[in-house]
């Protein structure tokens, strides 16, 4: 373990270590949420806000994981363990 005096500048040493992989901004959280959101609302008032809010929350899910499954093959394959 290295020692750091005062005064110096800390750079961390990241030697062997993966990036962190962060996943691109999507919309689709927000409109499942919104699904959600309508969903519940159509449970007390109705049902054209209940079917309204199942189409959003389905389509705000299928968007996440096509994009997500887009990004999974742009990746490529990174996490191979000896072929485990």
């Amino acid at each position: 373990m290295a020692q750091h005096h005062v005064g110096e500048k800390y750079t961390p040493d990241h030697s062997g270590e993966d990036e962190i992989h962060l996943p691109s901004p999507t919309l689709a959280p927000p409109v499942v949420g919104l699904g959600v959101v309508l969903l519940s609302f159509g449970i007390l008032y109705g049902t054209a806000l209940l079917l309204l809010g199942a189409v959003f929350m389905v389509l705000g899910i299928a968007i996440w994981l096509i994009n997500d499954a887009r990004e999974f093959v742009k990746a490529g394959d990174h996490g191979s363990h000896g072929g485990h």
